[in-house]
C-alpha cells in the first residue's frame, strides 16, 4: 500500500475533526488507522468526506476500531429486503408505501446509541447517501464539557449515581416520561461514566432514553435530569454536521450525545449505519 499525505483539520466546535487524504474503499495501513484513532480520541466526532464506500467496505473500516456491532432492532420494524445482522438504513425512503429504513422523518431528540443496553455499543458510524438539500443535519455534543461544567453541588450529588434509560424502538421524540419496564430494553449506567481510554469523565444520560436517576426521590430525580438535559445540549458544547453524499462520520458514544434536525419530507434521505461494539464494562467516574 502507498503511503499517502494525510491531513487533520478540527472543525472548531466543541468537537468533531476533519481527515482528509484517506481513502476508505481501500485497505488501511497501520499508520493512518493510528493517526484516524487518535484524532478519534481526541475530537469524539470523525469526518472523512468524499468517500465511495459499500457496506462491505464500511465494515471493513469500522473493524479497524473494534468488533462490527450487532443490529439489535426487532426485525418487524425492518424493510424485510434490507434486513441485516450489522447493517441498519436511516431512510424516509418509501417502498408500497412503507420506509425501507428506521427512524424516517422529523427530528430526533438528543441520545447515546444502545444506552438501553448492559454494553452499549462504542461507537456509530453513518455514511451518506442521499441527503436532503435542506435540515436532517446531526448535532454533536462534547459531554467531557457538559461534565465539567456542572455546579460543583450536582458533580457531589452526582458521585456514584446511577440513572435508568430505556428506549422504544422507533421513537425520536419522547413523549412520555417513563414507559412501561417490561415491555422495552432498559438498562441502568453511571449518570457520570469514566471513559475507557482518555480516563476522563463525561455525562451518561440523554433526555430520549434516560428515564430516573435510581434511588432519589421522584421530584428531585426530574429536576437533576432537566438540569443536566438543559447544560449537556448548550451551544458551545455542539458540532453541527452538515452532510454531503459520500460523507462517513463516526462518533463515540461514551462521552457525546446526538440529535438530528428536521428536513422537508418530500426530499430524500439515506444513509447507512454500522456500530462498533464496546468491549470494556461501563465505569462509574
Amino acid at each position: 500500500m502507498e503511503t499517502i499525505d494525510i491531513t487533520v483539520t478540527p472543525s472548531g466546535a466543541a468537537c468533531g475533526v476533519e481527515v482528509g487524504g484517506v481513502d476508505a474503499s481501500k485497505p488501511l495501513d497501520a499508520r493512518t488507522i493510528a493517526t484516524l484513532r487518535a484524532a478519534w480520541l481526541e475530537h469524539l466526532v470523525l469526518v472523512l468526506r468524499g468517500q465511495d464506500l459499500g457496506p462491505d467496505d464500511q465494515k471493513r473500516l469500522c473493524g479497524y476500531f473494534g468488533q462490527v456491532g450487532a443490529y439489535h432492532r426487532p426485525r418487524e420494524r425492518q424493510n424485510p429486503n434490507y434486513a441485516s445482522d450489522t447493517v441498519m438504513l436511516v431512510s424516509n425512503i418509501r417502498e408500497n408505501g412503507q420506509p425501507i429504513g428506521a427512524l424516517p422523518d422529523g427530528e430526533m431528540m438528543w441520545h447515546s446509541d444502545t444506552a438501553y443496553n448492559e454494553r452499549p455499543h462504542m461507537a456509530t458510524t453513518l455514511f451518506a447517501v442521499e441527503v436532503p438539500t435542506i435540515g436532517g443535519n446531526t448535532l454533536f455534543a462534547n459531554q467531557y464539557m457538559a461534565y465539567e461544567a456542572l455546579p460543583g453541588r450536582l458533580k457531589t450529588r452526582l458521585e456514584g449515581a446511577m440513572a435508568m434509560n430505556a428506549y422504544e424502538f422507533g421513537t425520536t421524540i419522547k413523549a412520555e416520561l417513563r414507559y412501561e419496564r417490561e415491555k422495552v430494553p432498559h438498562f441502568i449506567h453511571p449518570v457520570c461514566r469514566k471513559h475507557p481510554e482518555t480516563g476522563r469523565t463525561a455525562l451518561f444520560v440523554n433526555e430520549l432514553m434516560t428515564e430516573e436517576i435510581v434511588g432519589f426521590p421522584e421530584e428531585e430525580s426530574r429536576a437533576i435530569l432537566d438540569e443536566l438535559f438543559a447544560i449537556q445540549s448548550r451551544p458551545e458544547f455542539v458540532y453541527t454536521h452538515r452532510w454531503r453524499p459520500g460523507d462517513f462520520v463516526m462518533w463515540d458514544n461514551r462521552c457525546s450525545l446526538h440529535a438530528r434536525t428536521d428536513f422537508p419530507r418530500e426530499q430524500r434521505r439515506l444513509l447507512r449505519r454500522i456500530t462498533i461494539e464496546d468491549p470494556s464494562p461501563v465505569l462509574v467516574a
